[in-house]
């Protein structure tokens, strides 16, 4: 008989009680709910990315990252804040 593995919620319940995991698995939610808001709000306003940067003073890279996550490159708060602010 095959022995059955975890899944997600487990394996991240189990890793949760490790106060480092907690903090990354905590940093990535939060990079992860601000690119849906920014994502949603720019669809919602019915923008392209580039309108939206353009708007905002940022490159339009530089929203594809935000809308992304992206967790490599973190954006500064001065600059979700030129984004959010419009």
């Amino acid at each position: 008989m095959k022995k059955k593995g975890k899944t997600l919620q487990q394996y991240i319940k189990s890793k949760k009680k490790s106060e480092e995991f907690q903090v990354a698995y905590e940093e990535v939610k939060m990079h992860l709910k601000i690119a849906h808001l920014i994502e949603d709000l720019r669809i919602k306003s019915g923008m392209t990315q580039a309108q939206l940067a353009k708007k905002a003073g940022v490159s339009q890279p530089m929203i594809a990252r935000l809308e992304r996550g992206d967790q490599d490159r973190v954006p500064t708060l001065s600059t979700i804040n030129k984004v959010l602010n419009l």
